[in-house]
Formats: C-alpha cells, structure tokens, sequence
C-alpha cells in the first residue's frame, strides 16, 4: 500500500501538468477554428458573426455551431463566446473560450493572424 501511494503521489503532479497542457492545446485549436470559420463567414455573408449592429455578442454554442459550421463542444464547464466590437465593414470580431478554472482564452479577429492570448486562471501558461 505504501508503494502505491508513494507512485501515485509522485505521479499525480505530471497528470494534471499534462491535462493543463491538453486543455490549453484544445482551447488554441478551436479558436483556430473559430477564426478560419468567422473568415469564410464575412467572405460569404460581408460581416463576422453574429449579425451586426455593433456590439452584438452570443453565447449560445448550437447558434455558433449552426452559423459558423462547427462543432464545439456543449459542456457545462467550458463556455463560448463571440462578438462583434466594432462596425461590420471593420475586421474586428473576438472569441473567448472559457473554463470552470477562471482561464480564458480569446483571440481577436483581425487583419493578421494573431495567437490566442490566456487571461485569468492559475493556470495560463
């Protein structure tokens, strides 16, 4: 019994630096998708979801699935988020995913291909 106590004490530091790593990892990738999506959708339609006016955001991840033909997933601990800051002739939109832990991830629309940016949370790398 002590063995295994002993290896799982020395294990359990590794688990849940890897799992932080994953979900950071996950958290990149979808908005990578968000974004490459969010571009097709302004070439077709001549706007970022969602719909203008100004200031327009949603949060409702069937709507953004539907709309932007994804797939994220509908967890109660990880939720999205999408809106319009600025006119709709304008490239600015902003996504942010965020977990149960106070982490969240965004990562804005614009002209370039910036990287998503971690805010809150202990555990932003």
């Amino acid at each position: 019994m002590v063995i295994i106590a002993t290896l799982a004490a020395l294990a359990w530091p590794n688990y849940v630096a890897i799992q932080e790593k994953t979900l950071n990892r996950e958290a990149k990738a979808s908005l990578a998708l968000i974004r490459a999506a969010e571009k097709i959708y302004r070439l077709e339609q001549g706007y970022y979801y969602p719909y203008p006016p100004e200031g327009t955001s949603t949060n409702v991840v069937s709507d953004i699935n539907t709309f932007l033909k994804l797939s994220l997933p509908e967890t109660a601990n990880v939720s999205w988020s999408i809106s319009i800051d600025s006119t709709p002739s304008a490239e600015f939109s902003r996504a942010t995913r965020t977990g149960s832990d106070g982490r969240a991830w965004t990562i804005d629309f614009t002209g370039d291909a910036s990287d998503p940016v971690c805010s809150g949370g202990s555990n932003c790398p």
